[in-house]
């Protein structure tokens, strides 16, 4: 329903640090999760389930763009990169920590999920553009 699909790109527009980031962002999401969310009907546990299916999803993609990066760099340039990526997941957990500091109940659960999402895509369009 395009009802469930406004609230959780609100809630992930609210996460996210601008709208053109966001669209970017959006355009890396499968067709499997927006038909996921769109037959959610705004249903909570549904959307994190579609949230979820799609994190592993984008997860594998960032692994991808991780090993094809990491593949043809010298020893010191790896050890620097591996050590870049440990630090992005500290913060992009803290990132999304911080998201949720004021919020309570399903909607917190929405918009960490949402934001460990757009975080995984971001970060592997970075991969993707990575010169190191």
């Amino acid at each position: 329903m395009l009802f469930s699909r406004t609230i959780l790109i609100a809630v992930m527009v609210a996460s996210s640090a601008s709208a053109q980031t966001q669209t970017q962002i959006e355009k890396r999401y499968t067709q499997t999760y927006s038909d996921c969310i769109d037959t959610s009907e705004g249903v909570t546990s549904s959307m994190m389930d579609c949230i979820g299916t799609e994190i592993e999803v984008q997860d594998g993609r960032l692994n991808q763009a991780y090993v094809m990066v990491m593949r043809p760099l010298p020893k010191p340039r790896k050890d620097t990169l591996r050590g870049l990526q440990r630090t992005w997941i500290k913060q992009r957990d803290a990132k999304c920590q911080r998201a949720i500091a004021d919020e309570g109940g399903s909607m917190a659960g929405l918009i960490y999920a949402g934001c460990i999402l757009d975080e995984t895509i971001k970060r592997t369009i970075f991969l993707e553009n990575y010169k190191g």
